[in-house]
């Protein structure tokens, strides 16, 4: 992709997310919020005081995390299992006192990889070059950012990203 079209969807991605993010914290704020997914395991994570496997610090229970990501099928399941992995980043930099929530390793193999290779599947699986899944730009930007990143899942993410660009048709 061109850096100028990089950048364009980049930011369309942001605000998008951005209005996401503000959607969350209106729902909360009228009192929908507390049963909102993720919320639930992570207070219960905290709750149990235990520290159960699964990768759960400071309270964040990774493995419930995953869960959520694998049972998603739709825009909106990706949406609260991002709303989760949010919360997820605010505690691990907060509570466990991670300077990068967004290196640690399990939420990196959660939030980052797994949630963009979830994505890539409901898109590629709903999508048509005559009609895009709404999640296909954000699945584009995700994908090629991974994939640049030269990680070890970085041929995985070149490929889910050429998949992902011929089923939106982009």
């Amino acid at each position: 992709m061109s850096t100028t079209r990089s950048f364009s969807l980049t930011l369309a991605l942001g605000l998008a997310l951005s209005l996401t993010a503000c959607g969350g914290k209106k729902e909360e704020a009228s009192g929908g919020g507390a049963a909102k997914a993720g919320e639930a395991g992570g207070k219960a994570g905290e709750a149990g005081g235990a520290k159960a496997g699964g990768g759960n610090k400071a309270g964040v229970d990774f493995a419930a995390i995953k869960a959520k990501i694998d049972a998603a099928k739709t825009k909106e399941d990706i949406d609260a299992v991002f709303d989760s992995c949010m919360g997820a980043m605010m505690d691990l930099g907060i509570k466990g006192g991670v300077k990068e929530p967004d290196k640690d390793p399990d939420y990196r193999a959660t939030c980052k990889i797994g949630l963009t290779r979830q994505r890539a599947k409901i898109v590629i699986a709903d999508s048509t070059p005559e009609k895009m899944n709404t999640m296909c730009l954000s699945a584009a930007i995700q994908t090629e950012e991974l994939a640049e990143e030269g990680g070890p899942e970085a041929a995985e993410m070149k490929q889910l990203l050429a998949d992902v660009n011929k089923a939106c048709g982009l």
